[in-house]
């Protein structure tokens, strides 16, 4: 009976313990995508760079079906320098979906502006304790 008491409160604390981890990693998972979409939006390049991969492989759809084109860090520094800022008390951005495996995450980002909303689908890598968007594919909202 002390051998089945013993097992229960380790299997509980094992638990427990997951559990506190997978909270943790969300956390700064959806942290990461957060820093990213808000400062892309503040044209704040070397904040949003911070959660980047310089690897990153960004492109989506356009509103008319097609492809658009990549936009690795550099074309995104580019875009923000002739965009106008949207501040953060305006933004409206949900992280949703957040599934982890080992240092690889996948996330969605609900966002946009207020008359145009999209879902980016992303992937993330942690690289020396850190999470960092290596990929992002867009499409716009249908109305």
């Amino acid at each position: 009976m002390r051998k089945i008491f013993i097992l229960i409160i380790v299997l509980i604390s094992t638990t427990n313990s997951y559990a506190q981890s997978e909270t943790a990693e969300n956390a700064a998972i959806e942290k990461a995508i957060l820093s990213y979409i808000e400062n892309f939006f503040e044209n704040n390049y070397d904040a949003m760079n911070v959660s980047l991969h310089p690897r990153l492989a960004k492109r989506g759809l356009n509103p008319d079906g097609t492809l658009s084109e990549d936009f690795p860090p550099k074309k995104l520094k580019e875009l923000m320098s002739t965009k106008p800022k949207f501040e953060v008390k305006h933004q409206n951005n949900a992280v949703e979906n957040i599934t982890v495996f080992g240092k690889m995450a996948s996330a969605s980002l609900r966002t946009g502006y207020p008359n145009a909303r999209w879902t980016e689908y992303m992937h993330l890598v942690k690289e020396e304790g850190k999470w960092k968007i290596i990929n992002v594919f867009w499409e716009f909202k249908k109305d």
